[in-house]
């Protein structure tokens, strides 16, 4: 292999996969009165008729809209006229509000399958929660707030109804706190209401964010940096993070740059982050699983191939037995792990980029298809007039950084045969290999001594 293929293997990244889920969203736990699951999904149903399990009619409701379902429940149940799940969760809302102070979680999530709404069903009710909230308890501020913060963590800003409506709402919050402002002294503005207020700077800030206008950027730059300041006041260091991150993107947006952030500070934020949800929420929980995935990205983009190929079929797997196979977080979680299990190599012969697909002809050959051509922004993609699938010889065919590898044929250092890792590092036709079993260091293996593991054992 010459140095200039030498030098493409060592240094040719893997082009990040976006990750499927944002990676913007606050870690808003008491904001947002998320409550842990506390029940699965019934099992399929036989029933071949679903009803509204509130009126129990079968067909449309008086105005014609039919039956919806959007959140983790199987078979027939589940299914509800909108209508009637507005009514259920104002009726629920009261009660809640009367005893404990706040319209508890009806909007929000299924009382069924103990899951939140989602698509076009959460857009509605969260619309209809502001509603609610506006006509019977207007007068509490940091209710109203809540209700606000949900909707327009539900508008797409780049639609120019849901835009002109977020811009309203984003007007409206910053009132509201205005108002709380001037009913509470300096030194009263603490604890609850400088969190609220930070999480209203950052939503605002991340709603002109998505807007991606120069001026709605430069608001975001302005959002954010007040959203700083309080998070700073209130210790909240995770969310410091998130809202630097965002200012991040903006900068190299105005600088037409292309954001790199640090892996390993990327991968350790992650972490972090899935741990709060995983502790506060459990693993079922939609918030857990979409963080869960943010931490493969961040795992994937660092060459750690086998831990983020470990966690997503771990989350796939949660997802589709709690959720259902058409559960947003499912189809999302499962795609990630499609794209982890792709094996790139670098083909020294034709100095080209393909994904390997199996071994045959005893281990000697290689089935790889390609090219794989880069596109603008890192991310690739096959010309299918171009593609081609051809058997090389292993010695042709190098795996790329974070490709899972299984070590063989060792005879000075025999306790590392079949033990797995992924490729790190590659200098002179040896690569540095970091493996799944922590007890074990690093290692510098020939190439000669690797094989690409296709598929992880459990």
């Amino acid at each position: 292999m010459n140095k200039e293929n030498e030098a493409a293997c060592t240094t040719a990244k893997r082009a990040p996969k976006k990750a499927h889920s944002s990676t913007s969203d606050v870690s808003l736990l008491d904001m947002m009165e998320i409550e842990p699951p506390q029940a699965h999904a019934e099992g399929d149903s036989t029933s071949s008729s679903p009803s509204c399990w509130l009126c129990l009619g079968e067909g449309p409701d008086a105005s014609g809209m039919p039956l919806v379902r959007n959140c983790s429940c199987r078979g027939s149940s589940g299914f509800a006229h909108l209508s009637c799940m507005i009514r259920y969760a104002e009726i629920d809302g009261r009660n809640c509000y009367q005893n404990m102070g706040n319209i508890g979680t009806a909007f929000q999530e299924c009382p069924n399958c103990k899951q939140e709404f989602q698509n076009d069903l959460r857009y509605h009710l969260e619309r209809a929660r502001v509603s609610f909230v506006e006509r019977e308890f207007s007068h509490d501020h940091m209710l109203y707030l809540r209700a606000l913060i949900h909707r327009v963590r539900v508008l797409d800003a780049e639609n120019d109804a849901d835009r002109a409506e977020g811009d309203q709402i984003c007007y409206k919050m910053d009132s509201l706190i205005d108002e709380l402002k001037r009913h509470h002294s300096q030194q009263e503005w603490n604890g609850e209401f400088m969190k609220m207020e930070a999480v209203v700077k950052y939503v605002i800030g991340l709603f002109h964010m998505n807007s991606g206008s120069e001026d709605s950027l430069q608001e975001a730059l302005e959002y954010f940096g007040s959203a700083i300041y309080l998070f700073t006041l209130v210790g909240d260091e995770v969310n410091i993070i998130s809202a630097k991150n965002n200012i991040a993107r903006i900068e190299a947006r105005f600088n037409g740059e292309e954001i790199s952030p640090d892996e390993g500070n990327d991968v350790e934020f992650s972490q972090r982050q899935y741990k709060y949800w995983l502790e506060k929420l459990g693993e079922q929980h939609p918030i857990t699983i979409r963080r869960g995935e943010l931490l493969a990205h961040a795992l994937y983009c660092s060459n750690q191939g086998v831990a983020a190929e470990r966690l997503l079929t771990k989350l796939a797997a949660i997802s589709r037995q709690v959720h259902g196979p058409a559960h947003n977080c499912t189809l999302s979680a499962t795609s990630a792990l499609k794209d982890v299990k792709q094996r790139r190599v670098f083909i020294n012969s034709r100095r080209q980029w393909f994904h390997a697909l199996r071994y045959e002809n005893h281990g000697m050959n290689c089935v790889v298809r390609g090219p794989i051509v880069e596109a603008a922004g890192g991310s690739s993609s096959m010309q299918e007039e171009h593609v081609l699938t051809l058997s090389l010889p292993v010695t042709h065919v190098f795996p790329g950084p974070g490709t899972p590898v299984v070590c063989r044929g060792l005879s000075e250092r025999a306790h590392l045969n079949g033990k797995i890792g992924d490729t790190r590092g590659f200098n002179n036709g040896k690569f540095e290999v970091h493996f799944e079993d922590a007890g074990l260091e690093p290692a510098i293996v020939n190439h000669e001594n690797l094989r690409i593991v296709f598929e992880l054992p459990e």
